[in-house]
């Protein structure tokens, strides 16, 4: 019989955020082992099904806050002794995990270790150091050394959040004017150390995401973007679809991503990883993140797969993980997602439902009539949620570009709350 652990799971997912999706209680023996959970209120419901069977559960107002986090934990070392495991599945939560594994001697990803997959310029000089390509770029300081580095690397830049997810604050300047208008904004903001500048880099962007164990893939799932994460940020809708027809460059991007996880130092767990394809023959780092994908991809994955990454990545945690095999080629598929209304908030009046318009659209989430588009629905609470399925890459590619076409939504704009 394996030994008792004492367990924390910091989570925070619920309704339509990945809602159900993760059961602690099928992964983890909760006989066995002492699990307390730090939940936020939907965190909280969303394990209620089993939460009589947790050693205890801390509700925690905000989960940004770390001093509660910290006390949290504190607490439960008073009552069950040394924690062995931390169990945090969001890219919100690494961060404090990290320092709380560091703050308590617990094994995992250290406060050290977590900027390699957080902190952007931190990974990018790793792998620069280990001779992969990346784009050239700069710890931005200043407006005076961002104006000298873009006039060396050219226009369009990109200036981007050191920690940011999803594209948010990301900003591409087409020329000086725009660049410097960019950076007062910043300035302004007073977060000019929390900015890099970065050259762009023309190509197809892809989305890696798999599972590691023990420095070995055990799955990987390549998927090219429609658009993507940058062009949803500026109100276009963002899609994708895997590659399995095209082994030369499934292959050669699956080499690129074992360098690159080689070179991070990420072993055991989840990741999403983005590159771009350069001239569609050189691979460049984007950036990675030690979790899995957003938006569609953990249930894309799941539905076509039978993967989960989330409860698989859990199981590497604890040892349990078993090997699974996954056709190489024969599984095509994709999603899509329709961002919000440029003017929020905003009422749903009419949206039109397209899943019987294409015949490899097999889930389709639109809101209801009379429902209210806030501007805070990131890849969840928004306009449309697709998942195709063909017999194809270009058959599930063309029918998300005809979902784009067919889309349509009308809203009516609300004055903003005064409250």
């Amino acid at each position: 019989m394996n030994e008792s652990k004492v367990i924390v799971v910091i989570h925070r997912f619920g309704d339509y955020i990945l809602g159900g999706f993760v059961n602690y209680a099928q992964v983890i023996d909760h006989s066995q082992h002492q699990v307390i959970y730090l939940v936020n209120a939907r965190g909280h419901e969303d394990i209620r099904a089993y939460h009589n069977q947790a050693a205890r559960i801390f509700e925690i107002a905000d989960l940004e806050d770390y001093a509660s986090l910290e006390s949290a934990v504190q607490s439960t070392v008073q009552e069950f002794g040394q924690i062995n495991l931390i169990i945090a599945m969001s890219e919100y939560d690494l961060i404090h995990a990290a320092m709380l594994r560091t703050q308590f001697n617990i094994q995992g990803t250290s406060e050290e270790r977590v900027a390699l997959y957080r902190d952007k310029i931190v990974m990018k000089k790793r792998i620069h150091s280990d001779g992969l390509r990346i784009p050239h770029f700069l710890d931005y300081q200043n407006a005076d050394e961002a104006i000298t580095f873009a006039e060396k690397v050219g226009y369009p830049l990109i200036l981007k959040p050191r920690l940011g997810a999803a594209s948010q604050g990301v900003k591409k300047v087409l020329n000086r004017s725009e660049l410097e208008e960019a950076l007062a904004v910043i300035e302004a903001a007073n977060e000019s150390d929390g900015y890099q500048c970065e050259e762009f880099i023309e190509g197809h962007i892809f989305h890696i995401d798999g599972l590691i164990q023990h420095g070995e893939l055990q799955f990987i799932a390549i998927s090219q973007y429609v658009n993507g994460c940058f062009a949803f940020s500026q109100g276009i809708p963002n899609g994708s679809f895997i590659v399995t027809d095209r082994l030369p460059l499934k292959n050669r991007l699956t080499r690129f991503t074992e360098e690159v996880l080689h070179s991070l130092e990420l072993r055991n767990g989840c990741f999403h990883l983005e590159v771009i394809d350069r001239n569609d023959s050189e691979a460049v780092f984007l950036e990675i993140g030690a979790r899995m994908g957003g938006a569609e991809t953990p249930f894309l994955t799941l539905e076509l797969f039978g993967v989960n990454l989330c409860e698989e990545w859990i199981k590497i945690d604890l040892g349990t993980f078993e090997p699974f095999n996954i056709p190489e080629t024969g599984i095509h598929g994709g999603l899509l997602q329709i961002p919000e209304p440029r003017v929020v908030p905003a009422e749903v009046v009419h949206v039109k439902s397209i899943i019987n318009e294409i015949p490899e659209i097999f889930d389709e989430q639109i809101p209801a009539i009379g429902e209210i588009m806030d501007g805070n629905g990131s890849y969840y609470h928004i306009s449309g949620r697709y998942m195709f399925r063909g017999n194809s890459e270009a058959e599930v590619e063309e029918a998300i570009h005809k979902a784009i076409d067919l889309f349509h939504i009308e809203t009516k704009p609300l004055e903003p709350s005064t409250v």
